[in-house]
C-alpha cells in the first residue's frame, strides 16, 4: 500500500491530512504554529510530531514511512538558506517535497492548473502560477509586510488603542475593549509586545472584524485600509495576465463583504484547499482527492 501525506505549516496552526493511494482520507491532525520563523531546530520536531500523530490515527507505524510520500507547505520557507537547510535533513519517507504554504494553497485552489491566490490569514501573501513560473507578491514577514493580515489588523488595533488612551484620538468600543485586555495599562502592552509573535497579534483580528460589522469607527478605519491593500493585491495580480484568482485564508470570508463588486466579481471560488495542494504535490492525482474520512477498522 502507498500512502500520501500533506502538511500545511502556517503561522497559526499546522494541519496534516493522510490518504491511501485511492485518495481516501485515513487521518487528519492539527497542532499549533509551525513555520520557518522559529528556526529549523524547533520546526523539524514539530513537523515529525504531526506526521507521527496523523499516522497513528490511521494505525500506521513508523515502519510504514518507507511507503509514505509527503509534501510540506511551510510558511516562511523563502527565508535565505532555509530550504537548503531542511532538504539536507535525512528523511525516513519514500519521497518528500518542501515548498511554501502559498504554493500548496494555489495548487489546491486551481486543481494544479495555472492561476493565482491571495492568502489572508495570520500573514498575507499572493502566489501566482503562470506560464510555468511561480511568483509571489508580498509575504515578506511581519511587521514590515503582511498587509491586511490578522497580525496586521491586531497591530493596527493596538496602535489606535494606545492613541485613544493618550487622548490623541476619540475612544471607541474597539479601543476600549483592547485596553481592557491589558487593564488599561500601556506598560502591560509594551511587556506583552516584547514576546509577542504574529499569531498573538492575530488573536485580536476577530474583534476588529466583529466591531467593524457593528460600525465601530476605528474598526472600520482599519478594515477599509486593509481592503485597499487587498484590492491592490488583486488588481496587480490580474495586470500580470492571470485569468483566475481565489481569495483564501482564515480571514478571506470575513473580508469578502467589504470588497467592491468590481473586485469581488473577478474572484474565482477555490476548488480545493492547501492540504489538497500538498497531497497533489506529494504525488496524489487530483481526480482522487476526496473529502470524506474512510472509516477505520
Amino acid at each position: 500500500m502507498v500512502y500520501f501525506l500533506g502538511v500545511d505549516a502556517g503561522g497559526s496552526h499546522c494541519r496534516a491530512r493522510l490518504t491511501d493511494q485511492d485518495g481516501h482520507i485515513l487521518g487528519i491532525a492539527q497542532s499549533g504554529p509551525a513555520n520557518a520563523h522559529i528556526g529549523i531546530k524547533a520546526l523539524w520536531p514539530l513537523l515529525m510530531n504531526i506526521v507521527e500523530e496523523t499516522c497513528k490515527i490511521a494505525h500506521l507505524r513508523n515502519s510504514d514511512f518507507q511507503n509514505l510520500h509527503v509534501a510540506f507547505g511551510i510558511a516562511g520557507l523563502s527565508r535565505p538558506g532555509f530550504q537548503a537547510e531542511i532538504e539536507a535533513i535525512a528523511s525516513p519517507f519514500a519521497s518528500v517535497r518542501y515548498t511554501g504554504d502559498d504554493e500548496i494553497a494555489n495548487i489546491g485552489a486551481h486543481q494544479g492548473k495555472e492561476g493565482a491566490i491571495l492568502i489572508i490569514g495570520t500573514g498575507s501573501i499572493a502566489h501566482i502560477r503562470l506560464k510555468g513560473k511561480n511568483e509571489t507578491l508580498g509575504g515578506y514577514g511581519f511587521p514590515i509586510s503582511d498587509e491586511a493580515s490578522g497580525a496586521w489588523l491586531g497591530l493596527e488595533a493596538l496602535r489606535y488603542s494606545l492613541r485613544s488612551h493618550d487622548g490623541r484620538i476619540e475612544k471607541s468600543l474597539l479601543t476600549e475593549s483592547l485596553m481592557a485586555e491589558f487593564s488599561y495599562n500601556p506598560s502591560k502592552i509594551i511587556s506583552w509586545m516584547d514576546k509577542a509573535v504574529p499569531a498573538d497579534y492575530a488573536c485580536f483580528a476577530p474583534l476588529v472584524m466583529e466591531q467593524g460589522n457593528r460600525n465601530d469607527p476605528i474598526a472600520c478605519l482599519i478594515i477599509h485600509q486593509a481592503v485597499r491593500y487587498i484590492e491592490n493585491f488583486i488588481t496587480t495580480i490580474f495586470e500580470k495576465g492571470v485569468v483566475r484568482c481565489s481569495l483564501m485564508g482564515g480571514l478571506s470570508g470575513a473580508f469578502k463583504p467589504w470588497l467592491s463588486s468590481t473586485i469581488s466579481d473577478k474572484l474565482t471560488a477555490a476548488k480545493g484547499d492547501a492540504l489538497d495542494g500538498a497531497l497533489i504535490l506529494a504525488g496524489l492525482e487530483f481526480s482522487k482527492i476526496k473529502n470524506k474520512i474512510k472509516p477505520m477498522v
